[in-house]
């Protein structure tokens, strides 16, 4: 008489005489696998749960050897909107699928991609436009769950088993402070004495604060400030006073357990030129981390105390292409031209103190044509002999360069758009709607790449290359 048998039949009680006979058995785990309530199949998900940027394995056993299996993932964000992904598998011999070493058939993906089922969340017939969105004290809750046959995702109702997951985004003990008046942002600082390492983070150009990236950071050891400077300039304002990130520099390096002589910067897309202008005018930014950067100022005009740091450089739709659906991308001949015509714009990154380090990041596919600036800078930076920095080209990536294991986005929508004139498509003006560029394989595996590089320049030129932490680490040495 099997297990399964005796479980069904006497329920608890079989469980307690297996355990007693040391007979190994299947029960719902906390820890990392759900059995199901049909048959005997078991989906193993390990970790279950865990912060974001942490790989995850999952297996699914104890079906019937060389049978068809579709696997769903989904999940609810912070705002009630569902995402599904799913992937076609077949078992092996021995009735299992390991998706690290198991090729998807079909479904959201294909081929073998051990994070493809996140890596593929939409949200059905929006997802061009939409991704999970994140509140830090908020885990996405994901349900994964085994069907039999290679189904499409609308038809997965009847499991053979599932399991539940999380996926945080503040690890314990990271504590966040949220900014009011001047500044607006969060503050997040880790765990800990310290002294911790210190950036200001920025993203592109939203008016919304995105703060997982500080978050992780923190929850990393690494103290982090997120801003949003479309908040600061007033969003839809041309013009942009620096001392805002002055102050934010000041503040961030005022906190207890943080080390207090330097700080890096953290800065996609537009938020580039600022971060850029940071590492040039001001003393105690001595790394600048940048992803996908223009070599000019986007729109805006930038100054310090009344006086023009650099003009706006205005992207209009003259240096885009569209398609069908009015999602655009730059036309790179176009943006070539206009970049080397208007040098007024560029951000004289040879200014930059021989102290201070940069780490020039593009995507290949970027749907604004990264590597365009990220050569104008570093050209600059050669012409006056300036070494402190390293460029890397992301190939298979676009404009979106996450922490690992967030979704692949394939087109942004972008607001406020302050350049659209009357030659402008789409169905809502100031707005524009961004092919991201990149593939969700290629973008995953550069994730994890991008978000280990990151921590390890942050880590080296702003807490190891810091004087007073070489001093503390010394007296604190000598005092033990």
């Amino acid at each position: 008489m099997s297990y399964g048998y005796v479980t069904r039949l006497l329920g608890h009680r079989a469980k307690i005489l297996y355990r007693k006979l040391g007979v190994p058995h299947r029960v719902h785990s906390k820890a990392f696998s759900v059995s199901c309530l049909r048959d005997a199949a078991n989906i193993e998900v390990m970790p279950r749960i865990s912060l974001m940027d942490v790989p995850t394995s999952i297996r699914v056993t104890d079906l019937t050897p060389f049978s068809l299996v579709t696997l769903q993932m989904r999940v609810e964000d912070a705002k009630g909107i569902k995402f599904t992904s799913h992937a076609h598998y077949a078992c092996n011999e021995r009735g299992a699928v390991d998706v690290s070493s198991s090729p998807s058939l079909g479904g959201s993906y294909r081929g073998i991609f051990p994070e493809g089922l996140i890596s593929t969340l939409d949200h059905g017939p929006e997802y061009l436009f939409k991704r999970p969105s994140v509140k830090t004290d908020q885990p996405w809750k994901i349900v994964i769950g085994a069907y039999e046959g290679h189904l499409r995702s609308e038809n997965c109702t009847r499991p053979l088993c599932e399991v539940d997951m999380e996926r945080h985004f503040r690890g314990p003990g990271v504590k966040r402070l949220v900014l009011e008046g001047q500044l607006g942002g969060a503050l997040y600082l880790p765990a800990g004495p310290g002294p911790h390492p210190a950036v200001v983070d920025m993203f592109g150009g939203s008016i919304l604060l995105a703060e997982h990236r500080s978050s992780l950071l923190a929850s990393r050891g690494i103290a982090s400030l997120t801003l949003s400077h479309m908040s600061l300039s007033g969003g839809m304002s041309l013009s942009f006073d620096f001392e805002h990130l002055e102050h934010a520099v000041n503040f961030l390096l005022s906190q207890p357990n943080v080390i207090p002589d330097r700080c890096g910067v953290v800065a996609n897309c537009m938020a580039g030129a600022y971060g850029c202008l940071m590492g040039i005018h001001i003393d105690r930014v001595k790394a600048v981390y940048l992803l996908n950067a223009p070599a000019v100022a986007n729109f805006i005009n930038i100054q310090k105390n009344g006086e023009l740091l650099v003009s706006g450089f205005a992207i209009g739709s003259q240096h885009l292409v569209y398609d069908e659906n009015f999602v655009a991308e730059a036309h790179p001949e176009c943006i070539r031209q206009a970049f080397y015509s208007d040098q007024r714009s560029w951000i004289p990154i040879e200014l930059t103190p021989r102290d201070t380090y940069y780490s020039i990041n593009a995507g290949a596919d970027d749907s604004l044509v990264a590597v365009i600036s990220q050569n104008i800078l570093k050209s600059r930076l050669d012409k006056v002999g300036n070494e402190n920095y390293v460029t890397k080209v992301y190939e298979g990536s676009g404009h979106i360069i996450e922490p690992p294991y967030f979704p692949f986005l394939r087109v942004l929508f972008q607001t406020p758009w302050p350049n659209c004139d009357e030659n402008h498509k789409g169905p809502e003006p100031n707005k524009l709607y961004l092919r991201c560029g990149g593939n969700p394989r290629d973008n995953a595996i550069n994730q994890e790449k991008a978000w280990q590089d990151m921590r390890n320049f942050l880590t080296r030129h702003v807490r190891d290359n810091s004087p007073w932490y070489q001093n503390y680490i010394r007296d604190n040495s000598c005092t033990n």
